[in-house]
C-alpha cells in the first residue's frame, strides 16, 4: 500500500487550496492501516466509547460504539469460522442499508474472504447467476423477500453452504429449515467458539494484506453478462483518501447511508466511515429517507441523481400548492439566489456588498427555510454520481445554500474527476490527485491511478479490453475543459449524429428534460437518418396528478392521465424550454408520453436506473417508427392498475406531439 506520507503528498495541492482546515485528514491519514478490518480495530482500541453508528428503529435512534460494533462484527466472524468459511472465499450480501451490512462485510473481511454485493431489486435469475460465477459459499440476506429469492433458485446455487438473515419478521414458518440461520444464532455460535479460540479473530485480521481480494462488485450488465470488478482493500482505501482531499472530511462528521452498499461509490462511504470516523446514520426504511435526512442534518450526502431531482421536484410542487404570497416570495428569493450562486459558480472569491446583504435576506425569509425543510442546513459537501445531472440542479441547490458537487468514475477505477471548492456545472470537476485523465483520438476518456481494480473475476479477455498500456478505456465521450474540468458527453456507442452531421449527447437531453417536477424520466432518440430528435418521455404520475387534480381534470390510470391534451400541452412547455438550448440542427422535433414508467424489472433501466437504450429502441420500435413516419399516434396493448387496485389490459393510442 502506499504509505501514509506519500499519499499525503499525492494530495499537498488540493489541501492548501481547501478552504477548510486540513488537520484532521493529515491526521486519520497518517495512523491508516492497510485493511480495513485492521482500521475497524484501531478505531475500536483507539476510542471504544466513541459513537461508531445509529439505526433508527420503531421511531428511535439507536446508538452504536466502536466497542458495539467491533463485538458484533467479532461474533459474526467467528460464528462463520465455525461453520467453515476459509480465506478467498466468497460471500453474498443482499439487503437495506443497516448496521449488519457493514458488521457482515467486517466480519468477512476479518477472516481474509471477500463479499459480492446485491442490489436489492435483484431477481432470482440474476441472483443464480452472480452467485454461481462469483463462487459464493455464504449468504447474507436482510429478510425474508429476499432470503426467499435465494430459495427460488436453491437448486441451482450449489455451492450456497446457508443463508444467514438479520430480520426474523415473517420468518417463523422458516425455523425448521437448515439452510436458514438467523444472524442471532450466528452470533451466539461465534461468541462461544470465541471461547474456545481465544486471539483467533485479532490474529486473522492482522494476516490480512492490502492486496486481498475485498469485493467483487458486479456490472449493471448494460452490454452483456455481468461482469465482477475485483476490488482489493488497498483500492478501497487509497482511492476514497485522495477523493476526500477534494472535499476535507472534518472531525465530527455525520453521513447517512442510503445508497446501495453493492454500488462502489458506497463502499467509499464505508472508508469515510473507517478512515476519518465519520457516523454512520442508517434509515428506518428506504420510505423514511427524507424524514431521516431532517433528523439527522447530515455532513455529507451521496444521493443520486434521481434523489436530488427528486428534491428539487418536491420542493416544487411544494410551490405550486401553496398560496400566491408564498410563491411571490419564493420567486423573488430564488431570483436573488440564482444571482448569488451565478457569482460562486464564476469562481468569484467575493460578491458584491449589496448581492451579500440581499442574500442574507432573502435567506432568512425563504431559503434557510427549505433547506431545513430538507434536511441539508448542515450539510457541507453533497455528491452525486452514477449519472449526469443537470445544471440547472446545481443551481439550484446553491441558489438554496447547498453545494453539489459531481463525481465522476466507473467501478474499475474511481473516482477520475470531482468539484474541489470551484463548481462548474456540465462538467465532473478536475482529476482527483493521482489520477491521469486522457481524451483519445477517437474522443474516449482514458484513465490511470496509482491503484485501480485488479481485473474481471475469471474474465480475462474482458480485462486485456478494459486496459491498454495501463489506461482505462471508460467507454465515454468526454473531453478536458480549458480549466482541465472533465466534461462527459455519453457512452461513445451512444452519441448522436443527425442528418445533418449535428452530434449531440441524449444523456445532456435527458436530465435537462428531468428538471421539470412532471417528468419522470426520458429517452431521445435520433440517428444518420433522421432530421430531428425524438422523446420518449415518462411523466412523473404523482407530480402530475396533482396538476390535474388542481386543474380540475379527471383521470383513472397512468395510462389514461399521460395521454390527456392537457398533460401533452404541459410537458411541451418543457420541451421547449429544453429544445431553446439545444442547436437548431439538434433539437427534439417530436415526442410521446408513454403509458407506463421504464422499468427496471422488465430490463429497461439498469440497477442504477440508467436506460437501456438498445433494448428500449427494439421493444418501442414500432412507436419509434411511427414518430418518424409521420403519424400522429401508434396503437399499444398495456397493463394498467386501477385505484382500487384492479389490473387489467387495454389498447390505448399513444399520441405524438409535433415541436417544431
Amino acid at each position: 500500500m502506499t504509505e501514509p506520507q506519500e499519499l499525503l503528498d499525492i494530495c499537498k495541492t488540493r489541501i492548501e487550496a481547501s478552504e477548510l482546515p486540513g488537520d484532521h485528514f493529515r491526521e486519520k491519514v497518517l495512523q491508516v492501516r492497510d485493511t480495513f478490518p485492521k482500521i475497524m480495530l484501531s478505531n475500536y482500541k483507539a476510542n471504544p466509547n466513541g459513537l461508531s453508528m445509529r439505526k433508527k428503529d420503531f421511531g428511535v435512534w439507536n446508538t452504536f460504539t466502536w466497542f458495539q460494533a467491533y463485538e458484533s462484527i467479532k461474533a459474526i466472524a467467528l460464528g462463520l469460522k465455525s461453520l467453515g468459511l476459509e480465506r478467498e472465499d466468497k460471500v453474498c450480501i443482499i439487503g437495506d442499508n443497516d448496521p449488519e451490512w457493514y458488521w457482515a462485510e467486517l466480519a468477512v473481511h476479518s477472516l481474509g474472504a471477500a463479499v459480492v454485493g446485491f442490489f436489492v431489486d435483484a431477481m432470482p435469475e440474476d441472483i443464480e447467476y452472480i452467485a454461481n460465477h462469483s463462487d459464493s459459499t455464504w449468504v447474507f440476506a436482510k429478510d425474508q423477500e429476499q432470503v426467499d429469492k435465494f430459495l427460488d433458485v436453491k437448486k441451482m446455487i450449489p455451492r450456497i453452504r446457508q443463508v444467514i438473515y438479520w430480520d426474523d419478521k415473517g420468518m417463523t414458518a422458516y425455523l425448521e429449515d437448515p439452510w436458514l440461520v438467523g444472524i442471532d444464532t450466528l452470533m451466539k455460535a461465534g461468541r462461544d467458539f470465541g471461547l474456545t479460540h481465544p486471539g483467533l479473530f485479532e490474529e486473522s485480521i492482522e494476516k490480512g494484506r492490502t492486496t486481498d481480494l475485498a469485493a467483487l462488485c458486479y456490472t449493471s450488465g448494460t452490454t452483456g453478462l455481468p461482469k465482477g470488478a475485483m476490488v482489493s482493500h488497498e483500492y478501497l482505501i487509497n482511492a476514497p483518501i485522495r477523493f476526500s482531499a477534494m472535499n476535507l472530511p472534518q472531525q465530527n462528521d455525520e453521513f447517512l447511508s442510503f445508497v446501495p452498499p453493492a454500488w462502489i461509490f458506497e463502499q467509499f462511504m464505508v472508508a469515510a466511515w473507517l478512515v476519518f470516523d465519520a457516523t454512520a446514520n442508517f434509515p428506518e426504511e428506504p420510505e423514511t429517507v427524507m424524514e431521516n435526512i431532517r433528523e439527522i442534518g447530515p455532513s455529507m450526502l451521496l444521493l443520486g441523481p434521481m434523489q436530488w431531482l427528486g428534491l428539487v421536484s418536491m420542493v416544487q410542487m411544494k410551490i405550486i400548492e401553496t398560496g400566491f404570497f408564498r410563491r411571490l416570495l419564493y420567486k423573488a428569493c430564488l431570483a436573488i439566489g440564482y444571482r448569488y450562486a451565478d457569482f460562486k459558480l464564476k469562481g468569484r472569491k467575493t460578491v458584491p456588498f449589496h448581492w451579500k446583504i440581499l442574500y442574507m435576506l432573502a435567506n432568512v425569509l425563504c431559503l434557510v427555510h427549505i433547506c431545513d425543510a430538507l434536511g441539508l442546513s448542515k450539510t457541507r459537501t453533497g455528491l452525486t454520481g452514477g449519472a449526469a445531472l443537470g445544471p440547472d440542479v446545481f443551481r439550484w441547490f446553491l441558489a438554496i445554500g447547498v453545494k453539489i458537487r459531481d463525481v465522476y468514475g466507473l467501478t474499475e477505477i474511481t473516482p477520475l474527476a470531482s468539484h474541489g471548492e470551484l463548481v462548474k456545472p456540465v462538467t465532473s470537476g478536475p482529476p482527483v490527485p493521482g489520477v491521469e485523465i486522457r481524451i483519445s483520438e477517437e474522443g474516449e476518456i482514458q484513465a490511470r491511478a496509482p491503484v485501480m481494480f485488479s481485473g474481471y473475476y475469471k474474465n480475462v479477455d474482458a480485462t486485456a479490453e478494459m486496459i491498454e498500456d495501463g489506461w482505462v478505456k471508460t467507454g465515454d465521450c468526454g473531453t478536458l475543459d480549458e480549466d482541465g474540468h472533465l466534461i462527459v458527453y455519453d457512452r461513445m456507442k451512444d452519441m448522436l449524429v443527425l442528418k445533418s452531421g449535428a452530434q449531440y449527447s441524449p444523456s445532456y437531453i435527458q436530465n435537462r428534460l428531468k428538471f421539470s417536477p412532471y417528468i419522470k424520466d426520458a429517452m431521445i432518440i435520433g440517428d444518420e437518418d433522421k432530421n430531428f430528435l425524438f422523446g420518449i418521455i415518462t411523466i412523473d404520475f404523482d407530480n402530475a396528478g396533482k396538476w390535474a387534480e388542481k386543474n380540475r381534470i379527471v383521470y383513472t390510470t397512468f395510462v389514461d392521465l399521460s395521454q390527456k391534451k392537457e398533460i401533452y400541452d404541459l410537458i411541451e412547455k418543457d420541451v421547449i424550454i429544453v429544445n431553446k438550448t439545444l442547436p437548431e440542427n439538434a433539437r427534439m422535433g417530436r415526442f410521446t408520453n408513454l403509458h407506463k414508467e421504464f422499468d427496471p424489472d422488465e430490463g429497461e433501466l439498469t440497477k442504477t436506473r440508467k436506460i437501456k437504450r438498445g433494448f428500449l429502441q427494439k421493444r418501442y420500435g414500432k412507436l419509434i417508427s411511427a414518430a418518424y413516419a409521420g403519424k400522429e399516434k401508434v396503437t399499444i396493448e398495456a397493463k394498467v392498475k386501477y385505484r382500487d387496485g384492479r389490473e387489467g389490459k387495454v389498447k390505448t393510442d399513444l399520441k405524438i406531439r409535433n415541436v417544431f
